[in-house]
């Protein structure tokens, strides 16, 4: 791990491999090791791997205010990484929060991206599915059990308990301003009618079983984007990379492929 200072921030960044750019943006309270499943799939003679943890998440630093921890934030907190390692016209895949980041990215600086591979993104039309204000409230300022809870409903496939336990221990460190501040991002996400500008190629992957962003949001964020392939995973939840690791490699390895 490296500690860049972006932006007014330490950010913590994990580079492995050689070859053509990949960049992981992680999910809501997550960090980089969230991808370990398909790094450990992939071949680092032919790509190099940039992970970065969002700042308030993992290794990167805390910040002192919310605004500081949302979307268009860590967008261009992307961006600063790529200038500094650096990395030029990456692959973007993002996870959840991640995807809503590779999406923002990808509609401010088009030209900066080689592709898009979005994995369960945050619904581009905010949180039009939650049933009232107090399922906000758990997602923003969560106690100990709704975060447990939380992670447990992101698998249909569950993990072993020391995988599980693990991640609570990633949870753990996100801090209140990354909570707040990506919870709040994400509800005032309504990027949906601006997707049709996208020219760039994209590949939304996500199970039929999520529980945290409906796949009827899911597919309707793929449908508007001109150039996005599409694979839905039968009885898998929010995490495909973790719950079906081959199969997620093997169709982000194709799509790779096919950009030549």
């Amino acid at each position: 791990m490296r500690m860049l200072s972006v932006r007014g921030a330490e950010v913590a960044v994990r580079q492995v491999g050689r070859g053509r750019d990949i960049v992981l943006l992680h999910g809501f309270q997550n960090d980089h090791t969230a991808w370990d499943p398909y790094i450990g799939r992939l071949d680092l003679d032919a790509y190099r791997v940039t992970a970065l943890d969002f700042v308030g998440c993992g290794s990167s630093s805390s910040v002192g205010d919310w605004r500081r921890c949302t979307i268009g934030e860590y967008a261009e907190d992307l961006f600063a990484v790529c200038d500094f390692v650096p990395v030029v016209a990456p692959v973007v895949i993002g996870h959840s929060l991640g995807g809503a980041v590779a999406l923002e990215a990808a509609l401010t600086h088009e030209d900066r991206l080689r592709a898009l591979v979005l994995v369960a993104p945050a619904s581009t039309t905010g949180f039009d599915f939650l049933p009232d204000s107090d399922a906000f409230e758990s997602l923003a300022h969560p106690t100990l059990d709704q975060q447990r809870q939380l992670a447990r409903a992101a698998f249909r496939r569950p993990p072993t308990e020391d995988e599980f336990e693990a991640l609570l221990a990633v949870i753990a460190r996100a801090t209140p301003e990354h909570i707040e501040g990506a919870a709040r991002s994400m509800r005032d996400f309504h990027r949906h009618d601006d997707l049709a500008r996208l020219r760039l190629p994209c590949l939304l992957l996500c199970g039929d079983r999520d529980r945290h962003v409906p796949l009827q949001n899911l597919l309707a964020t793929q449908q508007a984007i001109q150039h996005c392939g599409l694979q839905v995973y039968y009885d898998i939840g929010h995490v495909p990379f973790a719950e079906t690791p081959d199969r997620f490699a093997d169709d982000v390895g194709q799509f790779l492929k096919s950009l030549g």
